[in-house]
């Protein structure tokens, strides 16, 4: 049986738009422009881009097809794995998400790429659908925002992560935390942080997780899902 390992598949959700500058390339992240009818190249480290470019070559004013939704083509600004989640560097091209801030994961890689300027295959926009709510991997410790959204943590080896108590404008803040990798991440908050008692959530298993909600300063459990625990 032939498997097909490489290319783009399935039916990706395309739009046309007007270029707002000369010089974009196919492959490239696009932020919208001036207008909902424009787009322009993602140019920041991190930017909130949302669409990757179909055409070889365009100038400006001319009409762009970008794919907003499935797998698409994209330049690459360094080395990728395929599984990674991407974001932006400051000239359009895809890197590899660092967890350590918010992200804007753009694309989820299909394929690997060795090298800056080398195309690969990606699922553009690859959570969306799963929740509205923004989406933040982490992948080394750090702080989890204190703001509505889902939290993944996943890496090769233990997290320990950080939640800072809500303060009572937070409240109904929600947030759901889930281990992405098979390891005893932790959530510490402050003392007496979690439903006024516990202020440690442990993960063991990948799939292990938390939901969080402000109320009266305090986090408290709406669920925990797996051999998540508390303590």
């Amino acid at each position: 049986m032939n498997v097909e390992t490489t290319g783009v598949s399935g039916n990706p959700q395309r739009r046309t738009y007007v270029a707002a500058a000369a010089g974009m390339t196919r492959g490239l992240a696009l932020v919208q422009g001036a207008n909902d009818s424009t787009l322009a190249i993602a140019a920041a480290v991190n930017a909130p881009a949302f669409a990757i470019l179909e055409e070889t070559t365009v100038n400006i004013s001319d009409p762009i097809v970008a794919v907003y939704q499935g797998e698409a083509v994209a330049i690459i600004g360094a080395a990728v794995l395929a599984g990674q989640y991407l974001v932006t560097n400051a000239t359009g091209q895809l890197i590899p998400a660092t967890g350590a801030i918010n992200q804007n994961v753009v694309a989820r890689a299909v394929s690997s790429g060795s090298s800056a300027g080398d195309y690969i295959v990606v699922l553009v926009n690859p959570d969306t659908g799963a929740t509205l709510d923004p989406v933040t991997h982490f992948i080394v410790a750090g702080a989890i925002p204190v703001a509505t959204g889902v939290a993944g943590i996943g890496s090769a080896g233990v997290l320990a992560m950080t939640l800072a108590q809500p303060t009572a404008a937070q409240d109904g803040t929600k947030i759901f935390v889930t281990a992405e990798t098979a390891y005893a991440h932790t959530i510490t908050t402050p003392a007496n942080g979690i439903n006024g008692t516990k202020h440690i959530v442990t993960f063991a298993a990948r799939g292990d997780g938390v939901v969080l909600q402000a109320l009266n300063a305090v986090w408290n459990v709406r669920a925990l899902v797996g051999t998540a625990a508390l303590s």
